[in-house]
């Protein structure tokens, strides 16, 4: 049996991994009774990620002389955090059945006077889509690299902090995925999405296939990721902010642009992002104090 002591022990993005697991743990024994729903078949995969998360830290102290060694063990929220996007996934249709995908597209046309992922297919070329699409694919290794520079560069307590601001952020948009659930404009549009390419457009149709679903969509996770990510590269120094910037900003263009997202999708994970930065800020200015 785990102590309470042991609790006080985790940092804070494993309360906040395990708090998640647990409670998507709880919606799935839900789903399954209420809809018949099969998403409780990963039960004991949640359990056993929560007694992994519970039993890191004294893996930790086992590697504290190996940096690298440490500092996956101290990043494995991240492949947490991209396990409870499965989990959320598998949940889409808990609360509603149907989608909001014209609810989303008819706020981006009031803001616009058009829709914005009809009007970017006039764009399409396959360099073009290969540049956007190189922002899109990168975004992941970028969120990776960054938090092992604010362990290097800084300090295993900014690395935590990163770990929280992303987790809240994601975790925001995967409780949005269950509550109103919104396809995605690759889904909701036929026929929009840029098939030329090349490299690039090959890993995304991968992807497509075997990572994304139906209902990732609004809020964007990953413009919310991206957003915490342009905050933590600033306080890492100029030169990484210079590196940082553009390639988030593209990225966010990209969502649309391969009609992953609304235009509303990638303003609404920016304004998540933003919030949950704050909220990690002031969590770790009361645990200091």
């Amino acid at each position: 049996m785990f102590k309470l002591s042991r609790w006080a022990e985790l940092p804070s993005s494993y309360r906040l991994v395990i708090i998640s697991l647990s409670a998507f743990s709880l919606l799935q024994i839900a789903d399954f009774f209420v809809k018949g729903g099969q998403s409780v078949y990963y039960l004991p995969l949640n359990l056993l990620v929560i007694f992994i998360f519970f039993s890191l830290p004294g893996l930790q102290k086992k590697f504290q002389a190996h940096s690298a060694a440490l500092f996956i063990l101290k990043a494995l929220p991240l492949v947490a955090y991209a396990y409870c996007y499965k989990l959320a996934g598998s949940l889409v249709h808990l609360v509603h059945d149907g989608w909001f995908d014209d609810r989303i597209a008819a706020v981006d046309r009031f803001l616009f006077g058009f829709q914005p992922n009809q009007a970017v297919v006039n764009f399409f070329t396959p360099w073009l889509s290969e540049i956007m699409l190189f922002a899109y694919v990168i975004y992941l290794p970028l969120v990776v690299v960054l938090g092992y520079l604010l362990y290097r560069q800084k300090s295993s307590a900014w690395l935590e902090r990163y770990l929280l601001a992303l987790g809240l952020a994601y975790l925001t948009c995967f409780i949005i995925f269950i509550i109103l659930p919104v396809a995605s404009p690759r889904f909701y549009f036929s026929g929009l999405q840029p098939d030329s390419g090349f490299l690039f457009r090959w890993l995304m149709k991968l992807a497509e296939s075997f990572v994304q679903y139906a209902g990732g969509s609004f809020p964007s996770a990953h413009c919310a990721a991206g957003t915490v990510m342009i905050f933590f590269a600033y306080r890492l120094g100029g030169k990484y902010f210079a590196f940082y910037l553009p390639l988030v900003l593209l990225f966010f263009i990209s969502t649309v642009y391969g009609q992953y997202h609304y235009v509303a999708d990638v303003v609404s994970g920016i304004v998540i992002g933003i919030v949950s930065v704050m909220i990690a800020d002031q969590l770790k200015i009361k645990a200091a104090d």
